[in-house]
This record gives structure tokens, C-alpha cells and sequence, in this order.
């Protein structure tokens, strides 16, 4: 209603405009918009004679200037300075006439005439800057701007206007002057509009040159200033924006050190090395923190988030470091057998029992772990039911496929509405899928993919098609025979001879969950072998190139996603590709530019998508948004 209620008062404004004009002028600018300049500068020439008001003059102004009519452009620029003296664009306008008719004395006297009378008035300075910036002559723009200053006795006027200029005409270290120029006096107010600034400045920086020239700049102010906090601040955010981040650790450390802060800023910084997958300086910040002792304020956040981290590094490289594993695995016993299970945050208990199973080879011990922790819950029910779900992955991880889907079914009834049960019940038909019960599985996922969460609806959507696609059977022997041979080495399978494609991604999906990389990959290029025309090559493809990535492949990622998007774009996974390949490049290759393309696509192609808000927020962050 709101909107439509503005829409009806701009039109009723513009029509009153509109009606305000004479006939004569509205047809003179009807001539104008339909390019008849010829009919448009007979009909503005009478109209000139007994109206001159500022809107009949520019468009007579334009329609002589597309005629190349220099001559009366002249006199209609003379005779407006001499009728508005005080409207110094009027003089700009004649100047511009000179030049383009090129006598350049004439049109340099004009413009250093405004200059020279430009009073000690905002308006008048904006109006004159305005006025040479719309006819390219940014020197003279900016000479205004910098005499307005004096004028005004404001060194900070216009700031914003006069760093545009600079950027316009390359001149990054002036324009760097102007953003130091705001904060020299060490005022907070001014932090952003100076981060705002150079952002617009190193968003084409491909060389890193200027990076370099403002960090120089930044580090000489901060040892001629040594208490300009402000100076600090802008070195330490552009560390961070240029992802220099053991640069930015270095500088953290002794403004902590320095400000006796606590650690807050130094957690700051492990937040964003941690989002750009900077796992060794967010560590060693947090690890700074929890040095601190258990006196610091920020010592239990920053004790848990460290062991988020290090589990988040272990599980997401390939191979795993042993004594990092080892390391950790001896923390989080620690921990807990110093807070108590029940007094342990969940999700720490979760990622130990993961940690156990998963990559130390101690099930036992894992399920020991939740075990307790289920008979011991002192919380709500979801704690518990997180634990069985865990338990049930560490059931199945070691094939016991009844135990596992006996607790996912009763996290499931215990809770069918809500969102980890719906987890529990996904994962159950993700077990099915597992052991070749491909119809029951779909019949499951086809009741999630109305879940409340939308992640796990378009996990469930994505599976559901995936056996659709691929229901009909294989009746080439070979696969057959090669699909027994691959059943032997994992007898949770199902024996039948059909959907092989499927049965071999089954089976490597599988293999996946068990951690087992090498051997997953290899049954990836079996789903490939068994039906390489078929619909599963992209799905293939695609787990191929996460593995890749977790094993630092960075190239060979990039040739299976461009692969996809190449090939698949108008499948399932294209979307799931682009967003992958835009991650790619912005974390591990780090060429933005590629990145950003990537998300620029996805938003554009898929809007729809699951990804498009993260796409977008990315996006948005390698521009340089504020």
C-alpha cells in the first residue's frame, strides 16, 4: 500500500510538471527525445527568447551540441552567463563550448575565472564541482573541492568526493592521504568512512601494489603517532581484508598486549582466519587467549572454539595429521574428565565420539562415550537424542546396521517434528540407500522433502532423484560381474543384480562416511566405468572433486566442478557446482575475481538455489561492501 501510494504521488508530481509546460514546449522536447534535433532547436530558440529558465536552456544547450551548432552554442552560453553571473555552471558550459570548438586559451580562462569566483558557500562549491565533473574535468573538479576547504576552514569537507576523484584518476596515494587525513586526529567517528575508502581503492588491485602502499603508509603513521588508535585499527582491518592474517596476528597481539583488551580483538581475528580457512592463525590466536588463564573473560569461549577448530582442521584434510589427532583426541578426554560429561557442551561430546570413531579407531571407546552420556543427560531431551543419532553413526560406521537403525528410528518417534528427528529419519533412509534398499529409502525421502528444514528437505529431494533417475536396470554382465566382486569387500550390500551405477554409488557414498577417501574415490570412477553416458557421472564427479579438495588437489577440483558446470548445467548438482568452484577459488586458489564471477552466475542463473544468500553474501564481501 506504502509503495503505491509513493507511485501515485510521483506520478500526480510529474504530471503536474508536465502540465505546467506550454504545448509548444512539450512538443520542442517530444522533437528532442525522438532525435529531430533540427525541428527541436527552432522550437527551443523561439521558446529561449521569452522563458530561460535552467531546464529550457539545457535541453536547447544539448540540442545544439548534438547539431555541432557552435556558433549559436556560444551565444546561448554567453547570454546565460551574462543574464545569471552569479550561476558560475554557466561559465563552465561556455568553456566547454571553447574547448570542443578547440580554443583552448579561451576555454582555460573561463574555467579559471569560476574557480577564482567560486564563493566561500557549500552550495556554490557543489554546484561548481558538479558542474566540471559532468564535463570530464575532474582536475578542475577537484581544485574546487580543495579550495572549498579553505574556504570553509575544513579540512575534512568533502573527503569522499575528492578520494573519488583521486580513484578516477589513479592517484591511490593521494587518495590514501585522505583517508589517513580523516582519523589523524584519532577520531572513531570518522574509522568507517576511512575503511570505506581505501576498500574502493583496493577492490582493483590485482598486483597487490597498493595493499602494499597503504600498509607502508599505515606502519609510518603508527611509529610518527604511536598513540593514534585510529591508525592501529586500520592497519589490523586492512590485514584482514587483504587476508595477511599472520601480519594481522602479529599486530592483534600487541595492541592486546598494549591495551590489555582480554583477548577480544584477538578472537575477532580467529573468527575471520577461521571462516577463510586460516586454521593455523585463528589456533594461535585462541591459543593466546586460553594462555590467559581461566581469570579471562573470554578463556571458556575461547577454549571451546579452539577445540571447534583444530576438530574442523583434522576432519577437513586428507590424510589426517596422527599426533594433531592424537593431540586433540587427549584435550577433549581431559576436558571432559574435568567438567563432567554432563557439564561438557554438547557438541564437544559429539566431535570427541567422532574423533574416537572415526579417525582413532576406537569405536569402543566412542560408544562408551555416549553411552554415559545418554544415561547421564541431565539436560532436555534433544541432548540426548543428539547422542543417539552420534551413537548411530558409530553403529553403522562399523556395520552394525540393526543397532543403527533401531536409535535412528526412535530418535525419530521421539521426536518427528523436529529438526533432529528429521535428521534421524534422513539418515535411516540414507542407511537403506546404503544397503541397496533403494525404494524404501526413496518412499522415506520422499516424506522428508517436505522437512522443516530446508537444508535436509534438499538433501532429501537430492537423493529421492537420485534413485528415480537411476530405477531402471542394468543388464550389461560385466558390470554385473564387477559389481559382485566390489560386494564381497562389503557385505552390507544388497546381492541384486541391477541399478549397478547405483549400487556402486551407494557403496562409495558409504565408503565416505567411513572416512575411507582413497577407497571411496576409486568407487566414484566405478560408478563412472559402469555407465559413463549415464546420470550419475556428475554425482560422481562432483564427490570426486570434494575429495580432491580435502587432499589440497586445488587443480584437479577445479577441472571436475568447470567439468560439471560445463557439461550438467541444466542438472541437479550445477548449482552445487558453481557455489563449490566460487569457494574454491575465493579460499584455497585465492583469485577473487574467478569468485566472484562463480557467485555473480549463481545468483543469476539460480535463484532459486539453497546457496544463493551465502553466494550473495560472498559476493558482496569480495566487492568490498561495508
Amino acid at each position: 500500500m506504502r509503495k503505491f501510494l509513493l507511485f501515485c504521488f510521483s506520478f500526480l508530481l510529474c504530471a503536474s510538471i508536465f502540465a505546467q509546460q506550454s504545448p509548444e514546449e512539450q512538443l520542442a522536447i517530444q522533437y528532442y527525445k525522438n532525435a529531430e534535433y533540427e525541428k527541436a532547436s527552432e522550437a527551443f530558440s523561439k521558446i529561449n527568447l521569452t522563458k530561460r529558465n535552467t531546464y529550457i536552456y539545457y535541453y536547447y544547450f544539448q540540442t545544439l551540441f548534438q547539431l555541432r551548432d557552435l556558433d549559436n552554442l556560444e551565444k546561448l552560453a554567453k547570454k546565460q552567463c551574462k543574464l545569471f553571473p552569479e550561476q558560475l555552471r554557466y561559465r563552465i558550459d561556455l568553456g566547454y563550448v571553447y574547448e570542443i570548438s578547440n580554443q583552448i586559451g579561451k576555454a582555460e580562462k573561463e574555467y579559471q575565472s569560476a574557480l577564482k569566483d567560486v564563493p566561500a558557500k557549500d552550495y556554490n562549491i557543489k554546484d561548481l564541482y558538479s558542474a566540471f565533473l559532468a564535463k570530464g574535468k575532474r582536475e578542475y573538479a577537484l581544485d574546487v573541492l580543495l579550495k572549498g576547504r579553505k574556504l570553509l576552514n575544513d579540512e575534512k569537507l568533502y573527503t569522499k568526493e575528492i578520494a573519488g576523484i583521486y580513484n578516477q584518476l589513479g592517484r591511490s596515494d593521494k587518495l590514501f592521504e585522505e583517508a589517513l587525513n580523516l582519523v589523524k586526529d584519532d577520531e572513531n567517528k570518522y574509522l568507517q568512512q576511512a575503511e570505506e575508502i581505501i576498500q574502493n581503492a583496493l577492490t582493483d588491485d590485482e598486483n597487490k601494489q597498493k595493499y602494499l602502499n597503504i600498509k607502508t603508509l599505515l606502519q609510518k603513521s603508527m611509529q610518527k603517532f604511536p598513540d593514534n588508535n585510529c591508525y592501529v585499527d586500520l592497519l589490523l582491518w586492512v590485514y584482514e581484508v587483504n587476508k595477511d592474517y599472520p601480519e594481522a596476528l602479529i599486530l592483534a597481539k600487541a595492541i592486546d598486549k598494549k591495551n590489555k583488551e582480554d583477548g577480544a580483538r584477538l578472537m575477532l581475528l580467529a573468527d575471520a582466519a577461521a571462516q577463510d580457512r586460516n586454521y593455523e592463525t585463528a589456533t594461535e590466536a585462541l591459543s593466546i587467549i586460553v594462555d590467559k588463564g581461566a581469570g579471562s573473560v573470554l578463556y571458556d569461549a575461547a577454549r571451546s572454539k579452539l577445540f571447534d577448530i583444530r576438530y574442523t582442521k583434522i576432519t577437513s584434510t586428507f590424510p589426517a595429521k596422527m599426533a594433531e589427532v592424537t593431540a586433540l583426541e587427549v584435550d577433549y578426554m581431559k576436558f571432559i574428565e574435568d567438567k563432567g560429561i554432563a557439564s561438557t557442551p554438547t557438541e564437544m561430546v559429539l566431535q570427541y565420539a567422532s574423533l574416537l570413531s572415526f579417525y582413532s579407531n576406537k569405536s569402543d571407546k566412542a560408544i562408551a562415550l555416549l553411552e554415559e552420556g545418554i544415561k547421564n543427560g541431565v539436560r532436555d531431551s534433544k541432548q540426548i537424542n543428539e547422542y543417539k543419532v552420534k551413537l548411530a553413526d558409530i553403529q553403522l560406521f562399523t556395520n552394525n546396521i540393526w543397532d543403527a537403525t533401531l536409535l535412528y528410528s526412535q530418535v525419530e518417534k521421539d521426536v518427528p517434528n523436529d529438526e533432529i528427528g528429521q535428521t534421524a529419519k534422513f539418515k535411516n533412509a540414507k542407511l537403506s540407500f546404503y544397503i541397496g534398499e533403494f525404494a524404501w529409502a526413496k518412499s522415506q525421502l520422499d516424506v522428508l522433502r517436505a522437512a522443516t528444514s530446508k537444508l535436509i528437505a534438499n538433501d532429501a529431494m537430492y537423493f529421492s532423484l537420485l534413485i528415480s533417475d537411476n530405477e531402471e536396470e542394468n543388464e550389461d554382465e560385466d558390470a554385473d560381474e564387477d559389481s559382485e566382486e566390489n560386494e564381497e569387500n562389503l557385505p552390507m550390500f544388497s546381492s541384486e543384480r541391477t541399478n549397478i551405477p547405483l549400487q556402486h554409488y551407494a557403496k562409495a557414498d558409504f565408503l565416505l562416511f567411513q572416512n575411507k577417501v582413497e577407497e571411496a574415490y576409486s568407487s566414484f570412477d566405478s560408478v563412472i566405468m559402469a555407465a559413463p553416458f549415464g546420470t550419475l557421472v556428475d554425482d560422481a564427479q562432483y564427490q570426486k572433486a570434494l575429495i580432491h579438495i580435502k587432499k589440497g588437489e586445488y587443480l584437479q577440483a577445479e577441472q571436475l566442478l568447470k567439468k560439471i558446470e560445463e557439461s550438467h548445467y541444466t542438472e541437479l548438482l550445477a548449482d552445487d557446482a558453481l557455489f563449490k568452484l566460487g569457494e574454491l577459488y575465493e579460499y584455497y586458489i585465492h583469485d577473487s575475481e574467478k569468485a566472484m564471477e562463480c557467485y555473480r552466475k549463481l545468483m543469476r542463473d539460480f535463484p532459486a538455489s539453497l546457496f544463493v544468500t551465502d553466494a550473495r553474501t560472498r559476493f558482496r564481501a569480495l566487492r568490498g561492501d561495508q
